[in-house]
């Protein structure tokens, strides 16, 4: 567990592939971190979309495409004394 005034964001970014990249980098050089993922479509406008896909469709396919899409953002966070080492492992140094 990796302490909240202890750790620095690595990386931030909505697509999985990459994020999964990001982390296996960082489990193959034994570097600690920690995961959060953001659900970032609100519940309200989760609820909408989920209500207008009932109403219009009586639970069949979405009435958009946005409608069944999940919007997740993965922040990837590591200690701050092995961020450096961490950036340029995954390409991001300088």
């Amino acid at each position: 567990m990796i302490h909240l005034l202890n750790r620095k964001k690595l990386f931030t970014d909505s697509s999985a592939e990459a994020a999964a990249q990001v982390w296996s980098t960082l489990d193959q050089h034994h570097i600690p971190y920690q995961m959060k993922t953001v659900n970032s479509m609100g519940s309200l406008r989760r609820n909408v979309q989920s209500s207008m896909s009932m109403g219009t469709t009586m639970g069949g396919m979405p009435h958009s495409s946005i409608a069944d899409q999940v919007h997740y953002v993965y922040v990837i966070y590591v200690r701050r004394r092995d961020y450096a080492r961490a950036k340029a492992l995954i390409g991001q140094g300088q």
